[in-house]
């Protein structure tokens, strides 16, 4: 009985919608979406209270008629626009010219600390064990704000200077840089749906970087990645800026912490520091300070003791272990480049 609520909220969500998106405008489709999810759960609500208050129908078919219309709506969406969207991925060219600026002999990987990895794979499954429960409401409040992708993709520079998918939570709107390019986001902007201002405040869009952290492309605690494109100016303009690549990026970072925004050489240094003193330990305390950032809604207050001593803020060629840095094999590496 249970699957065939299921199936039929997902096909009266689908129905009025798919004939209507062709003959109307996007904003209108919009509306047409939200509509039919919310006629297909009060069409199969109000009946099953109705049967709830004489029979014995288990509760939690209330929950699969909810459950049912948004994948109803999640499958339209997909079918018209996909459930991730791939915003402004670079050209091959572009790819390449950043990593002719990582090559190994000149910019070698630093060692791992001991334990950071297990510290990663550890981190991020129990991670998704405590957060999975929110996705399915997150994804529910951005899809019915704007119907559309509920993921997003930034294309990014990692380790080595490779580009690499970074998955989050779609906070913008749909096609927000169709006009612009790929330019940074700044605080408040207008383009930031609703919802995406509080899941930006709480980092919850950042959640599906766990799945990057599982894959191995980030860390808990590293770098911030940037965009590819962004990252070629700087690496032009910045000396010494392919340095932070030299570990893997992670979800938080020393210069997250202590402001939103910072110009690059400001950035590298915060970065340098970290890599100089990278080690689980010094991870944790990381973790620990961005939950208290996030908690209370301030980078950094006077009290704070600094994360890294004062007197050092860039890194010397040595890795975690405290010997010379060696050059590891050059993963990525694109012909050409």
């Amino acid at each position: 009985m249970n699957y065939w609520v299921l199936l039929l909220s997902i096909v009266l969500a689908l129905l009025p919608a798919v004939v209507l998106t062709s003959l109307i405008s996007r904003t209108t489709r919009a509306w047409i979406c939200r509509i039919a999810f919310l006629v297909s759960v009060g069409l199969i609500l109000s009946p099953w209270l109705w049967v709830r208050l004489g029979y014995d129908v288990p509760a939690r078919a209330a929950l699969l008629i909810v459950t049912g219309a948004f994948a109803g709506g999640i499958v339209l969406s997909a079918a018209t626009a996909g459930i991730v969207e791939d915003n402004a991925p670079p050209s091959l060219g572009v790819q390449r010219m950043v990593l002719a600026y990582h090559a190994p002999s000149t910019v070698p990987r630093r060692r791992v600390p001991r334990g950071k990895r297990l510290l990663d794979i550890v981190g991020a499954s129990v991670g998704l064990a405590l957060t999975l429960p929110l996705w399915p409401i997150i994804g529910l409040l951005i899809w019915f704000e704007e119907p559309g992708p509920v993921f997003f993709t930034k294309n990014s520079v990692g380790l080595g200077g490779a580009t690499f998918r970074q998955f989050k939570f779609r906070s913008m709107r749909y096609g927000a840089e169709r006009l612009t390019g790929p330019v940074a986001s700044p605080a408040g902007d207008p383009r930031t749906l609703r919802v995406g201002q509080r899941l930006r405040r709480w980092h919850l869009d950042e959640l599906p970087e766990l799945i990057n952290v599982l894959g191995g492309t980030m860390s808990l605690v590293g770098p911030r990645p940037l965009r590819t494109i962004l990252v070629l100016s700087h690496l032009r303009t910045v000396p010494g800026y392919a340095e932070r690549h030299t570990v893997r990026p992670g979800i938080a970072c020393l210069a997250q912490i202590e402001k939103f925004h910072m110009p690059p050489q400001e950035r590298l240094e915060k970065d340098l520091a970290y890599i100089q003193h990278q080690s689980v330990m010094f991870d944790l305390r990381l973790l620990g300070r961005a939950v208290l950032t996030t908690i209370r809604g301030e980078r950094r207050y006077h009290s704070d003791p600094p994360l890294v001593p004062s007197n050092r803020t860039t890194a010397d060629p040595v890795n975690g272990s405290g010997g010379p840095a060696e050059p590891i094999e050059h993963a990525g590496q694109l012909p050409g480049a």
